[in-house]
């Protein structure tokens, strides 16, 4: 064990750390959990599910963050045999019920660890700053203050060349949990959608990477959204390295979905199948039902011209034809400031739930297949009050 009292000495020792290939403890103990600079997967113990904290930079006035990780591990050949799954939540820190998802994956685990054939790795909140601010963003004291999207920096920027907050811990976490890809063979990053506004269960697939497909049809979503995905996020950055992973999507921020966990829970029993990290009941592989899964290629967002009070006509999953009344928008009076309304035949994706709305912030959004947008092959999104473009 090597204890550090500095972080300045900790970051110093990170390449050290990589290049031993050893699970760096620092030797303190937060919560009765080990926490760890590094982990190596060789040196987690194996039949176990086993707890550590990461410490990540710290924060204005030398707040240590740490971020909780589980891990399991099947029997000591499963490392090399089996498969190495990670599961991350509440990278946007409004965006919760992928936190309750992971916290009973791993109590699931515990029961069948002997069973499980491989690795998964949990982070239940990727960002406690978030967390503890009760919002979507990373925030970052310095200069009066700013927030940084965490799901836009990955695979981040280095704390030991000077690294802001968020860009080293993106950073931390993929090198050093998840060892620049080589612990993880398959990525799951659990969000919600944001605060405000309702959606079903749903996942982003870039299809174009081999078993990407099968992981979302797996999840039986309400709406499978075939995306090129986002530069800097968790989900892009493991397909840009090669790695199939899909954004899950678990309803609605800062709620309890219950019937959404229960059926992203019935996923990874799926998926934990799929991989052969825990046995199979059957001898063929499991076929999705897709019978209720909308799949599309664009989201359509509909900005709101004027500030004020939103009325959304249209629930989710509704069916809606090219001119059909969306939302009303209001001033203080009551007087009508806008009608808005579909451009195209599409499937209401997204309401507005919280009534005041700015200009430029959407009063819903639509799912529905084009290619007629450009760019749009492997998938866009699209912010407009006009219908897609002439093919």
């Amino acid at each position: 064990m090597i204890t550090y009292t500095s972080l300045t000495s900790i970051f110093l020792s990170l390449t050290t750390a990589l290049v031993a290939a050893q699970t760096n403890l620092t030797g303190d103990i937060l919560h009765g959990v080990p926490v760890i600079n590094y982990l190596s997967l060789e040196d987690v113990p194996s039949n176990a599910v086993t707890r550590y904290y990461l410490r990540v930079p710290s924060v204005n006035g030398g707040w240590d963050v740490h971020l909780p990780v589980f891990v399991a591990r099947g029997a000591p050949e499963t490392l090399s045999t089996g498969k190495k799954l990670s599961v991350s939540a509440s990278i946007h820190g409004d965006e919760l019920n992928g936190v309750r998802v992971t916290q009973r994956l791993f109590e699931k685990l515990e029961h069948e660890i002997d069973s499980l054939n491989g690795t998964v790795i949990g982070i239940p909140t990727v960002n406690p700053v978030g967390n503890y601010l009760n919002q979507r963003n990373y925030f970052t004291a310095g200069n009066t203050g700013f927030f940084t999207n965490l799901n836009r920096v990955f695979p981040g920027d280095d704390p030991a060349e000077g690294a802001l907050g968020p860009n080293g811990q993106a950073y931390l976490i993929w090198n050093n949990l998840w060892g620049n890809t080589s612990n993880v063979d398959v990525g799951i990053d659990l969000h919600t959608t944001s605060t405000g506004s309702e959606a079903p269960l749903y996942v982003y697939a870039d299809i174009r990477l081999p078993y990407v497909e099968r992981i979302a049809n797996l999840l039986q979503p309400d709406i499978l959204k075939i995306d090129a995905g986002e530069p800097g996020s968790i989900e892009t950055t493991f397909v840009d390295y090669g790695i199939p992973a899909v954004t899950v999507e678990i309803g609605s921020a800062k709620v309890w979905r219950k019937d959404y966990i229960e059926r992203t829970l019935d996923f990874f029993d799926r998926l934990l199948v799929d991989l052969a990290l825990l046995p199979s009941n059957s001898s063929e592989p499991y076929t999705p039902d897709l019978s209720e899964t909308y799949i599309g290629t664009v989201f359509h967002s509909l900005p709101a011209l004027y500030g004020g009070f939103v009325e959304t006509l249209v629930n989710v999953l509704d069916d809606v034809d090219q001119g059909q009344d969306i939302a009303i928008v209001r001033n203080a009076w009551g007087d009508i400031l806008e009608i808005v309304k579909a451009p195209v035949a599409a499937k209401i994706h997204e309401i507005r739930t919280d009534p005041s709305i700015e200009p430029g912030r959407d009063v819903a959004n639509l799912i529905y297949n084009s290619t007629a947008w450009p760019d749009c092959e492997a998938g866009c999104i699209v912010s407009s009050r006009k219908g897609p473009p002439a093919q």
